[in-house]
């Protein structure tokens, strides 16, 4: 079929830009909230001495949920001192713990541009008749699997940035209460819904620093994502979003974007992104782990030809060397949507 084509005509390493399908999408990760969904902490440091509701449990607005013995309120200041000197330490961008995680993600990163490099490059030597299928196989695997190492690292560390800036915060608040002392006993539910999860058990030390319980709503969950402040000027409401969820693997499952939070988080720089389900899954739980495409536009009968045959400025190098300018439109990770320019029918050559 190679050599037929080239006696056709067409120079043998050059392509041919082709028409088909391109959607252009954001890649965003998250995970499942239930509305109002929050982590019960106690105003006060004492010993659990009794657990009130139970896991699953419906509660009501002030609905008390456990009691607690603070008579070792006195050792609550020195807690809190040391809880809020480890995570300042922890939550430092040049903490151990952040710049360990942000080595992985440039390790990562600089593995996901070496194996897409070299798919990209074997694609088109595949589409020139160089090569074999099993070559071409192991690249695009080597690739998928690049991709999803950086995504993993990507996640690991906006996840362990959150939680370290939250605990911090918490830590900060109550470190400043600590020493004027409280006598509340009895954390209450903030809101109507379920106790999803107990944190502590009777006979344990509760802290201000300590999440005790996790309450949210009953029925309303959503997906909660994080977009790069690169790509956040391009999500909209309404837009359409395909996700996997890990507990439903292998299930593609689609939903809505429903409200854009406006303020960037500076450490993350990222932006939170709500969106709904447009079906919502069975036996879905909160914190369950999201990775999702934001899609911006799609167009089935695209001219494109391959992402590496775009020169800088926008152009390509013709089969008989001429540099002609032209105008993109969507792209992915592999295509580039040509707009005017070229032809179907125009030979293109690798840079």
């Amino acid at each position: 079929m190679v050599l037929l084509a080239i006696g056709c005509g067409r120079k043998q390493g050059t392509i041919r830009p082709t028409v088909g399908p391109i959607t252009e999408s954001i890649y965003a990760s998250g995970i499942v909230k239930a509305a109002g969904q929050y982590q019960v902490y106690p105003t006060a440091t004492g010993t659990v001495t009794a657990l009130l509701v139970q896991e699953g449990d419906t509660v009501k607005a002030g609905s008390p949920l456990l009691r607690i013995d603070d008579r070792t309120a006195g050792a609550g200041a020195r807690i809190s001192a040391a809880q809020v000197h480890l995570l300042e330490r922890n939550a430092a961008d040049d903490g151990p713990v952040i710049a360990q995680l942000r080595e992985a993600v440039e390790q990562a990163r600089e593995r996901y541009r070496v194996d897409s490099t070299n798919h990209a490059r074997q694609q088109a030597l595949w589409a020139q008749g160089i090569g074999s299928r099993n070559e071409l196989d192991q690249r695009e695997l080597a690739h998928r699997t690049s991709k999803a190492g950086l995504n993993r690292a990507v996640k690991a560390l906006q996840e362990t940035r959150e939680r370290l800036r939250t605990e911090l915060e918490v830590a900060r608040n109550n470190a400043a209460i600590s020493t004027a002392g409280n006598d509340d006993r009895t954390p209450r539910s903030l809101i109507d819904g379920v106790v999803y999860d107990l944190l502590v058990e009777p006979g344990e030390l509760a802290t201000p620093q300590r999440p005790v319980a996790v309450v949210g709503s009953a029925t309303d969950l959503y997906l909660e994502l994080e977009v790069d402040e690169h790509d956040i000027r391009l999500v909209e409401p309404g837009q359409r979003v395909v996700l996997t969820l890990d507990s439903h693997e292998g299930t593609v499952i689609e939903a809505v974007v429903t409200r854009i939070i406006p303020i960037m988080d500076p450490r993350s720089r990222t932006f939170r992104v709500e969106a709904r389900f447009k079906a919502r899954p069975q036996r879905l739980f909160p914190n369950i782990t999201a990775e999702a495409n934001i899609v911006l536009r799609t167009r089935e009968n695209a001219l494109t030809i391959p992402a590496g045959y775009l020169l800088p400025g926008d152009s390509v190098l013709t089969g008989d060397g001429r540099r002609l300018r032209v105008t993109t439109g969507a792209r992915d990770l592999e295509k580039v949507e040509v707009l005017e320019g070229i032809t179907a029918t125009t030979e293109l050559a690798k840079p």
